[in-house]
């Protein structure tokens, strides 16, 4: 674990239970729009506004 430019990045293959849940509802949260959301909305929404790249975009954990 380091901090870096305010961020705290975790490195460590040893994680707390807390930051291995926050991790993984993050995981989750990072993926396309299901294709049913775009026919049902007329295409109107076309993709995930809070989609984050692994280096671009850092959690602040």
């Amino acid at each position: 674990m380091y901090i870096h430019r305010q961020y705290i990045i975790y490195k460590s293959a040893h994680k707390t239970f807390i930051i291995k849940r926050k991790l993984a509802k993050k995981l989750k949260q990072n993926r396309p729009i299901p294709q049913w959301v775009r026919m049902r909305t007329g295409n109107t929404i076309r993709y995930n506004a809070k989609r984050r790249h692994w280096r671009r975009t850092k959690l602040k954990l």
